[in-house]
């Protein structure tokens, strides 16, 4: 028989008969759909951790559809329990079948005390199945699923065990925990590595969300699947590393997530790599209605997204077509060639393929037909599905039958045990710095902050020469590193939604420290190592004039991460993949020495910026709380140095935010933390009164809650100065905070005082032609009061807040009161405008530790 599909036929034959298809063993999973009376299977994305109890591992000796099958797991526990399997995955001899087990729930018992995901083997020869780790405590500390085998014989995975962010959060006195991901709903993932006895297990990637699908490229590095949901953004990615975790960056997918069938939303999960060294991905959105994924070939050489060629290359096609001949699909219209859930290549050279495969059927008066039996399937709602599994031909363009479907089960995750040529061995990076390693420190080097894809915002040339610009003309003077805070589980600590503040999509942040840009928009600082940051670009002020970066960075113990420079939402130009980049807009000096017109005594070296050449000479800059900058590049025989900057936070005298001591002699612990109530508030209320010193007499009174209250010195009440309230006292909006704290950054409206009581300010509201507006009935009719008048629709009068979350360059209104010729000229200090900039730009959260929180 054939089933008819769009310019394709899949022509069904009978059971072939070559050595591959006949002795190589193959294993898959298979579930039940239906979990419970109401509930059916979901493969949540964002749930690595997920348990859905019904599903078997099977082993069929071979090919043929009448082929025994032999069930690998339900043995391990009592006879009918509910368990759950996935994540399979064979070594390169085909030996060992590496996969994820979670053991049955437990009755009456709470969820963070369930059984978690454990690693298992299944060895071919010996027919046994052994659990990874054979401690069972240890095996238990965390949820291990996603394993592969390295060239090594070592075990990449994915678990939530977190053991050296545990570590840090020690070294940042905190308690140990296994963090949430940042939708706060589960534990976030992070790729690991093992022997494989299960021993010396280190964690490799630094995610605050998930990082899970580890696959070994041809060339011996590590492709895996981020959940990149950083300020909510929620795509997964493509992103490479090497086997010791350096090296991390995105390679694939970050403006391609409309490119499903009919421009559907997809993510990009598990790569699956080719006969011929190249990737694919069973395409599909979060939550698939049907199991069903557009197979697709990404062309990873030569993209970074589906319509965007890295550097030198050229696309003639878009970077993601059809991995087989037939129409499939990712979303829920119905195809005729009927729908793939998952496949795995046969390593032979054949072009063929084992796939979890279901036909085309649609519901006729609640009968399932073939699609092939039904003239017009196209208004018809689809049949349950029937994955069963099929040997593809992609050449012959033929299925052959080697596992039929069956009524409410769904077979997936085929797995062939057969030989193949592992990826090239990648011993640990030897550029790996020893005595950096030794401090958990590692170096960040951008070459311009004024290069976006290879081209200059500004004359970058102009402006590292001083004598055509001077400090003051450059429009980046620092650069900011923060961190994410991980957040807590609720076992360990409940943290109520009030204490991120106005907004949850920042979370909370820890400032890393920052640290000067050089004249030529270059950067060289020392960070701390597997700490995941981002990155800001400030003006002198200490405000933020880069958008927010959207990926955490980590680096590793001594490595020196290397960049061009920075990039823009708008342009999906390749950025942070260090293969693909345009060449530098900063090239440096063609030949040694001295860049134009600078210190003759600063000698640099070809192809050098000027951040490289200091940190040579002078040694790689540490991060401070400070804003520091001194002019080593001016020539002093030619014109004066520009004025050193010495801003610090130390200069308070309201209390220090957390950890400004630490970066008098800098550690990789270092952390600077801003909560409202301790640091920001006490500026309010700070005395800032000035007195005669002959008389004693009051001058003048700039503390801000003498002006910015509900009453005068004499306890009368009064409408506060330009409508806003900087005390302490419990806010109406939300009593957790402080009425300052939501005057500032909430919306309010106008009020006034009547008969010694604030209330809102009503005014009669317009159309948008500006005529004023009276009641009506549902006729149009005005509505009359007793005196025979229209009756006015009263309306409050908004007020704008004074201060903008994230974004203290777009708070000017207020930060501009405080500058030379501003209302408020000097009423606050540098320090203290630093501070406020600062908590700005990192979210304006109301607290910044959850460990800070005042128990409820």
């Amino acid at each position: 028989m054939a089933l008819v599909a769009c310019k394709a036929d899949i022509s069904v034959q009978d059971e072939p008969t070559d050595p591959v298809v006949q002795e190589i063993a193959l294993a898959f999973v298979e579930r039940a759909l239906l979990l419970n009376e109401d509930e059916f299977y979901q493969t949540d994305l964002t749930d690595p951790s997920a348990f859905n109890p019904g599903a078997r591992l099977l082993l069929k000796q071979n090919a043929f559809a009448q082929s025994a099958e032999t069930d690998l797991t339900s043995a391990l526990f009592a006879e009918n329990a509910l368990y759950d399997v996935k994540d399979l995955s064979a070594s390169a001899d085909g030996l060992t079948l590496l996969f994820a087990l979670r053991a049955p729930a437990l009755e009456n018992v709470a969820d963070e005390l369930q059984p978690k995901w454990d690693l298992w083997r299944y060895d071919v020869q010996s027919k046994t199945v052994s659990p990874l780790i054979g401690d069972p405590q240890l095996a238990q500390r965390g949820h291990d699923i996603s394993p592969a085998f390295l060239p090594d014989g070592r075990i990449i995975f994915s678990s939530t065990r977190q053991t050296t962010s545990r570590q840090i959060l020690l070294d940042e006195f905190k308690p140990q925990y296994t963090a949430l991901d940042e939708d706060l709903d589960a534990p976030a993932f992070n790729l690991h590595v093992m022997n494989a006895d299960g021993s010396g297990i280190e964690q490799l990637s630094f995610n605050l969300s998930h990082d899970v699908d580890p696959v070994v490229l041809d060339d011996g590095n590590i492709l895996y699947s981020r959940w990149d949901n950083q300020s909510d953004r929620s795509m997964f990615n493509w992103y490479q590393m090497q086997p010791d975790g350096s090296e991390n960056q995105l390679v694939y997918g970050w403006h391609s997530h409309n490119s499903g069938a009919g421009l559907s939303r997809v993510e990009f999960t598990k790569a699956i790599v080719l006969d011929d060294g190249s990737v694919s991905v069973a395409l599909a959105g979060n939550n698939a209605p049907y199991y069903n994924s557009w197979p697709q070939q990404i062309a990873l050489a030569l993209a970074s997204d589906n319509e965007q060629a890295l550097f030198g290359e050229t696309l003639n096609l878009p970077a993601q077509t059809p991995l087989f001949p037939w129409a499939f699909d990712n979303t829920e219209r119905t195809e005729l060639a009927g729908a793939v859930h998952s496949y795995a290549p046969l390593k032979d050279g054949s072009g063929r393929f084992l796939v979890s495969w279901s036909p085309c059927r649609v519901l006729v008066e609640e009968v399932a037909f073939s699609c092939a039996q039904v003239e017009d399937v196209s208004e018809l709602a689809l049949a349950a599905p029937l994955y069963g599994l099929w040997l593809f031909d992609t050449e012959k363009q033929t299925q052959v039958p080697v596992r039929p479907g069956t009524e409410g089960l769904l077979v997936g995750e085929p797995v062939v045990l057969q030989p193949y040529t592992a990826g090239a061995f990648l011993p640990q990076n030897p550029l790996l710095d020893a005595e950096l390693a030794a401090e958990n420190a590692a170096v960040l080097d951008i070459r311009s902050v004024y290069d976006f894809a290879g081209s200059a915002s500004v004359n970058i040339a102009q402006l590292a020469d001083p004598m055509q610009s001077t400090a003051d003309e450059r429009p980046a003077r620092f650069l900011r590193l923060v961190r994410g805070v991980p957040m807590p589980p609720d076992e360990v600590l409940d943290v109520p939604d009030t204490a991120f503040g106005v907004s949850r999509r920042q979370l909370m942040r820890e400032i890393l420290g920052s640290v000067a840009i050089e004249p030529d928009g270059s950067v060289q600082v020392k960070v701390p190592a597997n700490v995941p940051f981002n990155l800001a670009v400030l003006n002198a002020q200490g405000q933020a004039i880069s958008p927010l970066h959207q990926q955490w960075i980590t680096l590793r113990p001594g490595e020196t991460r290397s960049c061009n420079g920075c990039h823009t939402a708008q342009s999906t130009a390749p950025h942070g993949r260090l293969s693909g980049e345009a060449p530098t807009a900063n090239a440096g000096l063609a030949s040694d020495g001295n860049f134009p017109n600078t210190n003759p005594q600063l000698i640099a070296q070809a192809g050098e910026t000027m951040a490289q050449t200091a940190a040579r000479l002078n040694g790689t800059p540490e991060l401070s709380e400070a804003l520091q900058y001194l002019d080593i590049w001016t020539d002093p025989a030619r014109r004066a140095p520009d004025a050193a900057v010495q801003l610090s936070l130390q200069d308070l005298t309201t209390p220090l935010p957390a950890g400004v001591e630490c970066f008098t002699q800098w550690l990789a612990s270092c952390r600077l933390r801003i909560d409202y109530p301790s640091h920001i508030q006490p500026l309010w209320q700070l005395d800032r009164r000035r007195f005669d010193p002959d008389s004693n007499e009051l001058i003048a009174d700039h503390t801000c809650v003498s002006c910015h209250s509900r009453t005068d010195a004499n306890g009368n009440g009064r409408v506060p100065l330009a409508q806003l309230e900087l005390d302490s006292e419990a806010s109406d909006l939300a009593a957790e905070h402080y009425r300052s704290y939501r005057e500032l950054l909430s919306a309010d409206n106008e009020q006034e005082l009547v008969g010694g009581v604030l209330v809102d300010r009503l005014v009669q509201a317009t159309d948008a032609d500006g005529n004023l507006l009276f009641l009506t009935d549902e006729n149009g009719d005005l509505i009359l009061d007793d005196s025979g008048n229209p009756i006015p629709v009263m309306v409050t009068v908004n007020i704008t807040p004074a201060l903008r979350a994230g974004n203290a360059l777009g708070s000017s209104a207020f930060f501009d009161l405080f500058s030379a010729g501003g209302s408020h000229q000097s009423y606050l200090s540098a320090a203290e405008l630093k501070l406020l900039a600062e908590w700005l730009d990192i979210g304006a959260q109301y607290y910044n530790s959850p460990f800070a929180v005042p128990e409820q």
